[in-house]
């Protein structure tokens, strides 16, 4: 049994391979083996964002291939990334044997544990190792319990590669169980909860689940979900949209307790309100501290799931004045989005507009994330929100919609630094399952640093912080043979939405008139909340 095999047996079934000759024996596994579904790319930081996408999508192991040397640095983003979000990855990284180590032999350099504490788990496999289907399941097993998140098996491989032979080694699949972490003694959690009158839900990424409406309805509390949280997409009638405004509308509103599931929100307004209030009780299913501004007072280790289901049945019904409250300062500051003509707001609101249950979204970090943060508030359940902010990067984002969209069709807003940073992804997109609509929003340079209180001086701005360019796509989707087309009207983009096949649509607008944009939104918002109480 080979490793390719041995992950096999392990349910591990799509790999992405960076072809390379050291990683040879394992690109033959992978084209011997009829199960394996494998997905190649040339490039392999563009490889392992595919891989992180697929994981994304699927909740499932992805394994990625790569030959010996720079081939494994280039690895390290979505290695961090797949760290923070909590994504399950396994890195099959090729190296030289032994004993060309530390001799200066080429493409040499010390691979073992070179991505420290950002892996579950590391192996240094012998080049005759007799163990690798316990090996594999070991490493497949601690990229899903008990935190999800990357594994490194380092497989050393002697010349000449036609010669290797797998191992004789005949087992069983090793089967494994994980525990459901859930609440020892439901009932004093419970008891605390039905003391508090005016209380809030906060559910951040990984703190979604369906049970929180039931929960919701109980204690008499509104949601308040972010938009990577896996619970805004449902378009629960318990979830208070506009929450951004509402709070900044609101900004000294104080809530009993806060009742904070999962892990980090993109808000900052929410955050920051967050940790103005007592007590700030956090349920994850880990221990990590998820605490930016040192507020929490009480952590809970426990499913989301899990805690609902144990602690709604013990909470006797409560009135719903205090979530009607929320309901109206809602209604009141939500912000008037114009959609006749063209800007960054207005195109997340023509993308929510669109959103249906059977498509994927992903925004891209600075602007695009932000946007749907404070306006992407759905009327009707739509498919599932994604993006990668386990460290926000703007790296690897298009390779990351291509991997998702291996598994479903994806509709996805980026910025023009994000897209010219992942620009060789865009390969990737005519050899996905599904299409992708990708949006990409060209302000010519990093239009969120126009928002950022330190940058002050306008004369640097552009040169120093915006990384300002002239550039536009069109060559680019041309080089890539993909259908482009430049956006100049909103019912343009609308009916380009509607597209079956993979397409690039370029919407250009202006930095500081966003700005200003976004400025006359929240004014209009603070507004009209003020007019009405």
């Amino acid at each position: 049994m080979n490793l390719i095999d041995a992950l096999i047996q392990q349910k591990v079934t799509f790999f992405c391979l960076s072809p390379g000759n050291r990683s040879t024996p394992l690109a033959l596994a992978l084209a011997e083996n009829p199960l394996a579904k494998t997905f190649v790319h040339y490039d392999e930081r563009g490889a392992a964002f595919h891989a992180l996408g697929y994981a994304k999508a699927t909740k499932k192991p992805a394994a990625i291939v790569v030959t010996s040397g720079t081939a494994v640095g280039n690895l390290m983003p979505a290695v961090m990334e797949a760290d923070a979000a909590h994504i399950p990855l396994i890195l099959l990284t090729c190296d030289r044997p032994p004993n060309l180590r530390d001799t200066m032999a080429n493409q040499t350099t010390d691979q073992t544990k070179i991505f420290g504490n950002f892996v579950r788990y590391f192996f240094d496999l012998p080049s005759d190792a007799s163990f690798i289907s316990s090996t594999a399941a070991r490493a497949v097993s601690a990229s899903q319990y008990p935190l999800p998140g990357p594994v490194q098996l380092n497989c050393p491989f002697a010349e000449p590669f036609s010669e290797q032979t797998p191992s004789s080694e005949v087992s069983t699949p090793i089967e494994w169980t994980f525990p459901e972490i859930t609440l020892k003694d439901p009932k004093p959690i419970a008891d605390q909860l039905q003391q508090i009158e005016k209380g809030v839900i906060v559910v951040g990424a990984n703190g979604g689940t369906t049970h929180l409406k039931a929960l919701s309805q109980k204690l008499g509390w509104p949601i308040l979900p972010d938009i990577v949280s896996s619970y805004r997409h449902l378009a629960d009638e318990r979830t208070i949209p506009y929450y951004p405004h509402a709070l900044k509308a609101h900004s000294h509103l104080k809530a009993d307790a806060v009742l904070y599931f999962g892990d980090a929100c993109v808000s900052k307004t929410l955050l920051k309100w967050m940790s103005l209030q007592h007590p700030l009780i956090h349920v994850a299913t880990h221990a990590k501290r998820c605490d930016p501004f040192h507020a929490v007072t009480k952590r809970i280790v426990c499913s989301p799931e899990q805690f609902c289901k144990q602690v709604t049945p013990l909470i006797d019904q409560k009135q719903q004045e205090w979530f009607c409250a929320w309901k109206e300062w809602s209604e009141h500051s939500a912000p008037k989005i114009e959609t006749k003509t063209l800007s960054e707001p207005a195109v997340t609101k023509v993308i929510q507009q669109f959103a249906g249950e059977g498509t994927a979204l992903f925004f891209g970090n600075s602007m695009p994330i932000r946007d749907a943060e404070e306006f992407f508030f759905p009327e009707t359940p739509c498919g599932p929100i994604f993006a990668n902010r386990g460290l926000s990067g703007i790296d690897g984002n298009i390779a990351t919609i291509a991997g998702i969209a291996q598994v479903m069709p994806v509709v996805a807003a980026i910025g023009d630094q994000t897209a010219l940073h992942d620009l060789n992804s865009l390969s990737q997109l005519s050899k996905t399952k599904h299409p992708v609509k990708l949006v990409i929003i060209n302000n010519g340079g990093g239009g969120i640093f126009s928002f950022a209180s330190h940058v002050k001086r306008l004369d640097i701005l552009d040169s120093h912080f915006a990384a300002a360019h002239t550039l536009t796509f069109e060559k680019a989707a041309e080089l890539f043979r993909i259908p482009y087309e430049k956006i100049e009207k909103i019912d343009q983009l609308l009916e380009r939405l509607h597209s079956r096949e993979s397409c690039i649509m370029e919407v250009t607008t202006d930095r500081r008139e966003n700005f200003a944009q976004h400025q006359e939104i929240d004014k209009r918002a603070c507004s009209s909340f003020s007019m009405a109480f």
